[in-house]
C-alpha cells in the first residue's frame, strides 16, 4: 500500500524478493501538470508493469474495500507513504500491517517527517519499520536504520538516501515475522514529536531568521512548497542556497553588513542579508520559469543595486 515514487522502490524490491506480492493498493489517479491530465500514481505504474492487481479505493472505510482485501487472504500488509488504515482493515491480514516511516520514531510522527527533520537542522534521521495500530505512527518498532543528513540534502535527495536502508529494515522486519522472533519494541511515547503536513505558506522566506535556519528550510521545502519571496516585483524560488562561512562556502568581501533581505551581487555571486549571517543563493527560479544559475538570472535584471526581497 503506497502512492509516491519513494513507495514504488519498495514495491519493486518486494516483487524481486522471495515474497509473493498479491495486490497493490494506492490512491486514485489525479489531475497533474498544466494540462491537468489524469495521471496514475507511481506505485500504480510500477504495479501494472508487473501485471499486479491494483485497488484504488476512494473510501478506506467502505465495506467493499474490506471485502476486496479479504479475497487475497494476505499474510501481511506493507504500507509505505499511504493513508491511515482504519481498525477493521488492520485486522484483515494474518500478521497485520507494517509501515515504513521516514524518521527515528517516536520522533517526527506525522505526514512530513523528512521535511521537518531537515527544517529543524538535524544532522541525522532514519527509517523505522513498525507495526501499525489505531494511532498515528504509534505501534511497536520492528527495525530502525540511521540515515545521515548532509549540509546540502533536500527532501528529494534525503528520500533517495532512505530507500536502501529502508529496504534493509523492511527485510529485517519481514524476516522477524516469518521466523516468529518479532522484537516489537514499544515506543517511548513521552519522547514523541510531531511532523505536521506542509502548508504552502510555510515556504515564504522570513529573512529576519538566521541564515542557517533559512538554508535548512529551503532544503526542507524542496521540491514543495519551495522557499519563495518577491524580488524586483516578481515571485522567485530559491532552489539552492548556502551559508557564507559554513562548510565549503567561502566568504566574499563587501557583504558582511547586509541588512535582512538586502541583496548584493559580487563577482557573479548572489548574497542576501539575514537576521544572523549571510545567505548565498546558488540557484533561483522565477515563477513560471525553469531553475537557473544566479548569474543568468541577474543578467535579466537591469538594475542590481538596491534590490531587496520583500
Amino acid at each position: 500500500m503506497g502512492t509516491p515514487e519513494f513507495a514504488a522502490h519498495f514495491l519493486e524490491h518486494l516483487v524481486a524478493s522471495d515474497n509473493e506480492v498479491l495486490a497493490v493498493v494506492t490512491q486514485p489517479d489525479r489531475p497533474a501538470g498544466r494540462g491537468r491530465v489524469l495521471t496514475p500514481p507511481p506505485v500504480k505504474v510500477a504495479a501494472l508493469a508487473h501485471n499486479l492487481p491494483v485497488l484504488q479505493p476512494l473510501d478506506l472505510k467502505a465495506p467493499e474495500f474490506e471485502e476486496d482485501l479479504r479475497k487475497y487472504d494476505a499474510d501481511l500488509f506493507v504500507v509505505v507513504a499511504y493513508s491511515i488504515l482504519p481498525k477493521n482493515i488492520l485486522g484483515v491480514a494474518k500478521f497485520g500491517a507494517v509501515n515504513v516511516h521516514g524518521s527515528m520514531l517516536p520522533k517526527y510522527r506525522g505526514a512530513a517527517p523528512v521535511q521537518r527533520a531537515i527544517a529543524d537542522g538535524l544532522k541525522e534521521t532514519g527509517v523505522t519499520v513498525f507495526r501499525l495500530d489505531e494511532k498515528m505512527d504509534h505501534g511497536p518498532i520492528l527495525a530502525q536504520r540511521v540515515v545521515p543528513i548532509d549540509h546540502q540534502d533536500t527532501t528529494a535527495s534525503l528520500l533517495d538516501k532512505m530507500v536502501a536502508p529502508g529496504i534493509d529494515a523492511l527485510d529485517d522486519a519481514i524476516s522477524q515475522l516469518k521466523n516468529g522472533c518479532e522484537k516489537d519494541l514499544t515506543q517511548d511515547h513521552a519522547q514523541a514529536s510531531g511532523a505536521a503536513k506542509l502548508k504552502k505558506e510555510e515556504g515564504l522566506i522570513d529573512f529576519n531568521l538566521p541564515a542557517q535556519t533559512i538554508h535548512d528550510r529551503i532544503r526542507a521545502f524542496n521540491p514543495w512548497p519551495g522557499g519563495y519571496s518577491k524580488l524586483a516585483g516578481r515571485t522567485v524560488y530559491l532552489r539552492k542556497t548556502d551559508v557564507v562561512g559554513v562548510g565549503e562556502c567561502r566568504a566574499a568581501q563587501g557583504v558582511s553588513n547586509l541588512a535582512a533581505g538586502a541583496v548584493a551581487f559580487k563577482e557573479n555571486r548572489f548574497f542576501v542579508g539575514t537576521g544572523n549571517g549571510i545567505l548565498e543563493v546558488v540557484e533561483i527560479q522565477a515563477e513560471g520559469k525553469k531553475p537557473m544559475p544566479v548569474a543568468d538570472f541577474m543578467r535579466g535584471i537591469q538594475k542590481h543595486e538596491g534590490l531587496e526581497f520583500c
